[in-house]
């Protein structure tokens, strides 16, 4: 594994040259050729994805070229900009947590109308959870881009760190002794007392810094190093260890049409999510399994030998390739209850149907023209097909989201057959799978803010200083004042704009 993960640095490293000046799209020929355009981040992964797309759907169509254009800036950013000068792409990459405050707006089309008219092509094809990010808020039914990922949360491993974590019987794996052995065993409980283990070895070893054997300085197992990076900071991760403690930061059982009180969905301050709350406070953070506040840095604690565990998605194996990271890597589930799922994927602009190439072909039993919004449809196809999505598995950085791929692909092979890539897409026993669109039952223009100050809610939530000694005492806003007061700031704030949206 460690040998992989240097070749693939290497290639990364490559796929950033590529990516600077765009090399595979230099003197293309486009004569006789209609040209789609196809918004995409500046990232050196977004573009090697692109244009393994590309190079696979122009192999099979010939007479159409797909080009990139580079999304200026940040998402966010790129978008606006796009809006304000009315200069979208044919097509768009968009995160499934923010294309609503534009498919909410008419800037994408809803693909259900290519779908209904194209009897080569099935939605059903794709993992239903992952159709429900596509929806721009919770009545809507509209298809507003294709998803080509399986996002699902799990727990990163750090295997060679855990080889050196005794347990109570002085085995490895905190007494499991081998992955396989803490694979079968892995639950809530067993996640903790790993968790415990790496804690008190850390300890230790900060304890008495002079007689750390070097494999363990090697490891990580020194000071400011973490059992998890559990990223509290991030919906996918708190929203489903919230719903494990019994609590639920948004209610979308209080949607009521235009009678909505926005107040009662916003239930962070419920005393079913308080208590959730106190009890990922007292299980995870007092005990000093998590670091209690957040880095420049970010996601880079599991990367850099800082924490043992880390629970994210596919895609951030990139992360620990890029840190030239030199640890064993694998895989396990999510070990609670509910585990949070999500997907990026392309959408169609509105300004796509508008567009005609000169080289354009007719439609099928008609005398018109084919639009590049009908082009863009065939590329998008392209990637939600078996053969789109092994080109994308071929990066190893995400998961097919076709359901038929689930066991199979070319994303299994990344990294080795050995590692637990199951671990992405099994159903885990009594585990419930969400996705995470509770955000879209607020106006589209407010989610953001309403996320914003959900991650403040939750990065004080971990804080001991805004929890009492003893936790057994009754959940109210006179036992847990200093709590309930960061939740009221926030929840007001999220409340302004969520009003100011509905106006």
């Amino acid at each position: 594994m460690k040998k992989l993960l240097m070749v693939c640095l290497a290639v990364l490293m490559c796929f950033s040259v590529a990516a600077c000046g765009n090399p595979f799209e230099e003197n293309e020929n486009t004569e006789g050729k209609v040209v789609i355009k196809v918004g995409v981040l500046g990232t050196t992964t977004e573009q090697e994805i692109f244009r393994k797309y590309k190079n696979g759907f122009q192999e099979k169509y010939s007479d159409v070229v797909v080009q990139l254009d580079p999304i200026p800036g940040g998402y966010s950013t790129g978008m606006d900009n796009y809006v304000q000068n009315k200069s979208f792409p044919d097509v768009v990459f968009t995160p499934g947590d923010q294309h609503a405050a534009y498919s909410s707006k008419g800037h994408f089309l809803d693909l259900q109308k290519f779908d209904e008219a194209d009897e080569t092509f099935s939605f059903d094809a794709i993992y239903p959870e992952l159709i429900e990010t596509t929806h721009y808020n919770t009545s809507d039914q509209g298809i507003w881009f294709m998803p080509r990922d399986y996002n699902k949360v799990v727990t990163f491993v750090n295997k060679t760190m855990l080889e050196l974590i005794p347990g109570e019987n002085g085995k490895p794996y905190a007494g499991f002794e081998t992955f396989e052995n803490l694979k079968q065993n892995w639950n809530t409980e067993t996640f903790y007392a790993v968790c415990a283990a790496v804690k008190k070895k850390v300890d230790a070893n900060v304890a008495n810094p002079q007689n750390v054997p070097t494999a363990e300085k090697q490891a990580g197992l020194i000071k400011d190093t973490y059992a998890v990076d559990a990223r509290y900071n991030w919906s996918p991760s708190y929203e489903a260890m919230v719903r494990h403690y019994g609590g639920k930061v948004i209610d979308v059982t209080k949607m009521n049409g235009s009678e909505t009180d926005y107040s009662q969905v916003l239930s962070v301050d419920t005393v079913e999510t308080v208590t959730a709350y106190r009890e990922l406070y007292k299980n995870l953070s007092k005990p000093g399994y998590i670091k209690q506040t957040l880095s420049s840095g970010g996601v880079s604690a599991f990367p850099n030998k800082k924490a043992a565990f880390w629970f994210t998605t596919r895609p951030s194996w990139g992360d620990v390739i890029s840190a030239n990271a030199t640890f064993d890597v694998d895989f396990l589930p999510f070990p609670y209850d509910y585990v949070g799922v999500g997907c990026s994927g392309y959408a169609i602009s509105k300004l796509a149907e508008s567009r005609v190439s000169k080289y354009a072909a007719t439609k099928d039993g008609s005398d018109q023209k084919m639009t590049n919004a009908d082009y863009a449809w065939m590329f998008l196809k392209y990637i939600a097909s078996e053969e789109g999505q092994d080109e994308f598995g071929k990066i190893g950085m995400g998961v097919p989201s076709l359901i038929s791929m689930k066991e199979k692909g070319e994303w299994m092979k990344y990294g080795g057959l050995e590692i637990n890539h199951k671990a992405f897409v099994e159903n885990t026993k009594g585990q419930t799978v969400v996705s995470v669109n509770d955000i879209y039952s607020f106006p589209a223009t407010a989610q953001k803010t309403v996320s914003d100050n959900m991650i403040s809610i939750m990065s004080y939530v971990v804080k001991d200083a805004f929890w009492p000694n003893d936790l057994s005492l009754e959940v109210n806003s006179t036992n847990y004042s200093a709590i309930y007061a960061k939740i009221k700031q926030y929840k007001d704030t999220m409340m302004v704009r969520i009003n100011a949206a509905e106006k």
